[in-house]
């Protein structure tokens, strides 16, 4: 059974609607956790311990999904995209991936000269390091909701292409709220969500993708210092900011790197790239069938 089937191995399974309406309520309700942490007043930084919070409590909303697929649908937590085998190698590779494709976004925007570095604050290093653990349940909570569970209760009924739209949809409106949102933003959600799924289809599961969205959202703020969805963070151990007079769409302004078109770039590549393997996958995979 191929990983976007998997809600086949249901006793009780969840269709495309109920699906749906699950994981949003469940998502929305553990966002609830967070609301101590607070947000920054105007024209200040998320501290670490928001920071810390805001992204931690993202585990709530994983703990309970994992609940349901577990004692409700009664299938193996593993089904969701979590099979051991090469679990390892594949959250290097999709960590040193999402590394290297945010590094290029700010080394490529610095060299057109729309973005200028300032001297490292290597004092920030740890505390950020201690932020990624955060940023790695963040991103995994989105992957296991969006390219996790929607695909599955979606394609179980509706097919796969079906499946694609609606976790895009989703993950897209999840984040339309943020401040200054345009339409270069709302084009890299996008591109994310089909270059997500696509690798997610490629691997058969989500160790490479929750790696990628942990060090690609966590590398914007605390390790180049760029905004992250209009708003500053305090711990960075580098500190980007436009050049004075650089247009938004090189250096993505005050919304940061996810309102770049160089972002757009990086993604496209990707998605790409991940389509391609899709197709390796399936040809490999017809040729040993026959």
């Amino acid at each position: 059974m191929t990983f976007p089937a998997a809600m086949g191995q249901a006793q009780r399974p969840t269709g495309p609607l109920l699906g749906i309406v699950i994981a949003t309520v469940i998502f929305f309700v553990a966002q609830l956790a967070a609301l101590p942490a607070g947000m920054p007043s105007e024209g200040a930084g998320l501290t670490f311990v928001q920071q810390a919070v805001l992204t931690g409590s993202f585990g709530v909303g994983a703990i309970l999904l994992l609940l349901w697929v577990r004692f409700k649908e009664r299938r193996p937590i593993r089904s969701l995209g979590f099979a051991a085998p090469g679990a390892g190698a594949k959250i290097l590779r999709g960590a040193l991936i999402g590394l290297v494709m945010i590094s290029a976004v700010a080394l490529i925007t610095v060299a057109s000269g729309q973005g200028t570095l300032g001297a490292p604050n290597w004092s920030a290093l740890l505390p950020a390091l201690v932020l990624l653990v955060g940023f790695t349940i963040q991103g995994s909570t989105e992957e296991l909701f969006a390219r996790g569970y929607l695909v599955q209760a979606v394609s179980w009924k509706w097919g796969l292409l079906a499946a694609f739209v609606v976790q895009t949809v989703w993950f897209t409106l999840l984040h339309g709220a943020n401040g200054g949102i345009t339409v270069v933003p709302v084009l890299n959600l996008v591109l994310v969500a089909v270059f997500l799924g696509f690798w997610s289809l490629a691997e058969e599961g989500l160790w490479g993708v929750c790696a990628f969205h942990a060090v690609w959202n966590w590398g914007q703020g605390n390790l180049w210092g760029a905004h992250v969805s209009n708003m500053d963070v305090e711990t960075s151990v580098l500190s980007f900011r436009p050049t004075p007079g650089a247009g938004d769409l090189i250096s993505g302004g005050s919304f940061g790197f996810e309102g770049s078109l160089v972002s757009s770039l990086m993604l496209a590549l990707g998605t790409v790239v991940a389509v391609v393997m899709v197709r390796r996958r399936r040809r490999a995979a017809t040729a040993d069938q026959g």
